[in-house]
């Protein structure tokens, strides 16, 4: 979103000021102030693709580790492979096996 944001801010400032290209040749927009603030904590799945705010500093990380119930796989001749129930993607590929139709 905010590449397409950048883009718009750079065309209307254009718009505005035709020569601002001389000066600087792209805009970086920012969000700020976002009516809901959310805890780092309660980040689900919903929150998925949605412009969020959060307050805090990190500092500690670990990795992502997903929960899946079901994996599809969709094969580069456009079969799809599946449902495969299995926690780890890797072990999941290996049990599924190659593509009889490639």
């Amino acid at each position: 979103m905010l590449p397409i944001l950048n883009e718009v801010a750079l065309e209307v400032t254009l718009e505005l000021f035709p020569e601002y290209h001389m000066i600087h040749s792209i805009i970086f927009a920012r969000i700020k102030e976002l009516p809901v603030e959310d805890q780092l904590r309660d980040l689900r799945m919903v929150h998925m693709n949605s412009l969020i705010k959060i307050r805090g500093v990190v500092t500690k990380r670990t990795g992502v580790f997903p929960e899946y119930s079901r994996i599809f796989y969709r094969c580069s001749c456009g079969d799809i492979k599946g449902p495969i129930f299995h926690s780890n993607a890797q072990e999941g590929k290996q049990f599924l096996g190659g593509c009889v139709v490639c």
